[in-house]
């Protein structure tokens, strides 16, 4: 079997997106030949949220560490993180609203009492 490299993301000479030419199977020897973006570049996301990821990476998850190093609030990273999530293609669960009302709270789209109200009535 023929050693798999890693393509390039970037050309070595001007530094331009690579792209793939061809597409073979490895068991039949199908081809498919066009122009087909790598796998690393279907993902479409802007530098904050990408530096956000590395970030959240590199504080093993913890919301409170990322807070520091991005020198910003919970609301903020909360809102990064679902941003990252549905960027990388995560479909969020429309039965656990918890999260998005305490979200509404934080962010001071609602008071208190509404929100105490719409946790009682999500169970």
């Amino acid at each position: 079997m023929t050693q798999l490299h890693r393509a390039p993301d970037n050309c070595p000479i001007c530094n331009g997106r690579m792209f793939v030419r061809e597409l073979e199977c490895h068991e039949c020897g199908t081809r498919i030949k066009g122009s087909f973006k790598s796998q690393k570049n279907t993902l479409e996301m802007d530098e904050e949220l990408f530096d956000f990821i590395k970030v959240f990476v590199f504080a093993e998850g913890s919301i409170k560490q990322s807070e520091k190093i991005l020198n910003c609030s919970y609301p903020k990273v909360k809102n990064l993180l679902k941003k990252a999530k549905k960027a990388l293609g995560f479909v969020e669960d429309k039965t656990d609203s918890t999260g998005s009302i305490i979200d509404q709270l934080d962010q001071g789209k609602i008071d208190v009492e509404a929100a105490l109200e719409k946790l009682k009535t999500a169970e």
